[in-house]
């Protein structure tokens, strides 16, 4: 409460008043409203599809991304909108064009967060951009992945996966084979043909682990190069953690339960793989800190870039 009051008196010796809080209210209630087919789409495509289901990290790692730089209100004053009326202008436009000419669902999506971003951005101006540029960075990941994109990507992640666990079983005297189709790749575990994206789900983990690495690259005072360093390693153990996971529960499909159980336990462990690849990667960071490698600005999280 008491860092509610402060950050609260911040904001009025800024300048800040409640007519800016309702207007930005009024502004986002509308711009959702008036883009409320491609806001509904997309929480319809993360209810069915995994490859979206990533997307409902985002506004959490923002607020999180937001809140390490909360000091930084000291800095943010009441703007002009030209800034905002660019971003909004530019949103409608592609949400138009998208939605109503071409169909191109992904970027009618984008307009539309477009649109709700410039809303914001007429109130507050510019200010609320550098401060915290890595929240705003993370904002396009609202859009979930078109499908034909995830799908051209899985693929080798799902037969990379197979494939891995397909030898490593051979070594155990169990019989996977991995029958690589054009568009309709198999799995055959013992006597179970499977289609390979029921038990290959690489993607949504390397997908979600990269968003919760942004999170906790940008919510602590790390140096530039080891920032990138653990943004392009996370992909790599996401899939590495993600075909250990299946190789513990593939022997599942093989007739020893019914397929229904085996999807629970194969989702509960991509959970738990999410969970283990981050451990790797925060523990990889508290090594060479523990080994006296420069990892960390030596300023506070919320005054860093």
């Amino acid at each position: 409460m008491k860092q509610l009051n402060q950050a609260a008196n911040t904001l009025a010796r800024n300048g800040w008043r409640l007519h800016h809080a309702v207007l930005i209210l009024v502004l986002f209630v509308l711009s959702v409203a008036l883009t409320w087919p491609a806001w509904a789409e997309m929480a319809t495509m993360v209810i069915r599809n995994d490859y979206a289901r990533t997307s409902v990290l985002v506004l959490p790692i923002m607020a999180w991304l937001v809140w390490v730089r909360r000091a930084r209100f000291r800095f943010v004053k009441p703007g002009g909108p030209g800034l905002g009326v660019i971003v909004l202008i530019s949103g409608i436009q592609i949400y138009l064009v998208a939605e109503y000419y071409y169909g191109l669902r992904s970027a009618a999506h984008f307009g539309a967060v477009a649109i709700v971003a410039g809303a914001f951005l007429i109130v507050t101006g510019k200010s609320v951009i550098r401060p915290f540029l890595p929240a705003w960075g993370i904002l396009p990941f609202l859009v979930p992945v078109p499908v034909t994109v995830a799908d051209l990507i899985a693929k080798p992640i799902q037969l990379f996966e197979a494939e891995s666990i397909a030898a490593l079983y051979g070594l155990l005297g169990v019989s996977v084979e991995v029958l690589n189709l054009p568009g309709a790749s198999r799995v055959i575990v013992g006597e179970t043909d499977l289609p390979i994206d029921v038990v290959c789900k690489g993607l949504p983990t390397i997908l979600s682990l990269i968003l919760i690495s942004y999170g906790f690259v940008f919510g602590s005072p790390m140096r530039p190069v080891v920032r990138a360093t653990l943004l392009i390693i996370a992909p790599i153990i996401a899939l590495v953690c993600s075909s250990i996971a299946l190789g513990g529960t593939l022997w599942l499909y093989d007739g020893r339960s019914a397929l229904m159980t085996a999807d629970l336990i194969r989702a509960a462990s991509e959970w738990a793989t999410l969970l283990l690849a981050f451990l790797l990667i925060a523990g990889s960071l508290r090594l060479l800190t523990w080994a006296s490698v420069p990892v960390h600005q030596y300023h506070l999280a919320s005054t860093s870039t």
